[in-house]
């Protein structure tokens, strides 16, 4: 599985991205415009990328 499939997945869940956010530091508009399409996921930060993994991974 590769880095955009796990964040894919984060993204598709029931998840909000208030709990998200609030558990990340990963702004709750960048989660929203991920889910939205408003924003690609291979555009995102690597440091931001790493943070939505950990949180998906340890859930």
């Amino acid at each position: 599985m590769n880095i955009e499939e796990i964040i894919k997945q984060l993204l598709d869940s029931d998840i909000s991205a208030y709990k998200i956010a609030k558990d990340t530091g990963v702004s709750q508009s960048i989660i929203t415009r991920l889910r939205n399409g408003d924003r690609e996921i291979d555009q995102l930060t690597v440091g931001t990328a790493q943070k939505l993994i950990n949180f998906w991974l340890s859930k």
